[in-house]
């Protein structure tokens, strides 16, 4: 009776284990300097566990698209990092959202931003403090990057004009190893993107 009784347990484990738990959540990020837009973008916040793979090309069935923020989509062009810089962001620790004390920060970039030429376009940098490994900052960077990209378009930025870039934990606004460091270095940066310069030449006899 006792092994009966065993059994019966042992088979309703077995059958609990493969039906209850057929839609597990699985968390994914884009890789490095890619960016993603719409929902998945607000997804990735409140300390994700980031798994970085080939299915980072694909969230929930929808295209994963890419602006890549490299020498080639920067090439020719001046980056004005003091024109945002009272603007930076600040975040929580292992956190992507934005804290509501620093949303006002993100509308001022977005005002200002609005009233600059279709020229000009935007890129944000991703930061993290030390803690953590390379990868993981990497991935984190990106979300706050792409969660300010997000905040941006919702206040009629086109998001065409708007790069991202994660330098994780690389580079550390503040050195140190306590507290009052870290929360210097778990940042988002705004910089101005200026206009391509166009040299011309005239022909003298």
């Amino acid at each position: 009776m006792k092994i009966q009784t065993l059994l019966t347990l042992a088979l309703a484990a077995v059958i609990s284990a493969t039906t209850g738990c057929r839609n597990p959540k699985v968390i994914h990020t884009a890789l490095p300097n890619m960016s993603v837009t719409g929902d998945r973008a607000a997804q990735m916040s409140d300390g994700e566990r980031f798994r970085i793979g080939d299915q980072a090309s694909k969230v929930a069935g929808e295209q994963v698209t890419t602006e890549l923020a490299n020498d080639n989509d920067l090439a020719g062009r001046d980056l004005d990092r003091a024109a945002f810089a009272n603007q930076t962001v600040y975040f929580d620790y292992d956190r992507s959202t934005v804290r509501a004390d620093e949303a006002s920060k993100v509308e001022q970039v977005a005002g200002a931003f609005k009233a600059k030429g279709a020229d000009f376009a935007l890129l944000i940098e991703g930061h993290c403090d030390e803690r953590g490994t390379e990868e993981y900052n990497r991935a984190l960077g990106e979300s706050r990057a792409l969660r300010l990209r997000e905040l941006l378009m919702n206040s009629g930025v086109d998001g065409k004009r708007i790069f991202t870039r994660s330098f994780g934990k690389d580079q550390p606004a503040s050195i140190g190893h306590d507290e009052s460091v870290w929360s210097k270095n778990r940042r988002g940066e705004f910089v101005l993107v200026l206009p391509k310069k166009f040299i011309t030449t005239q022909n003298t006899q």
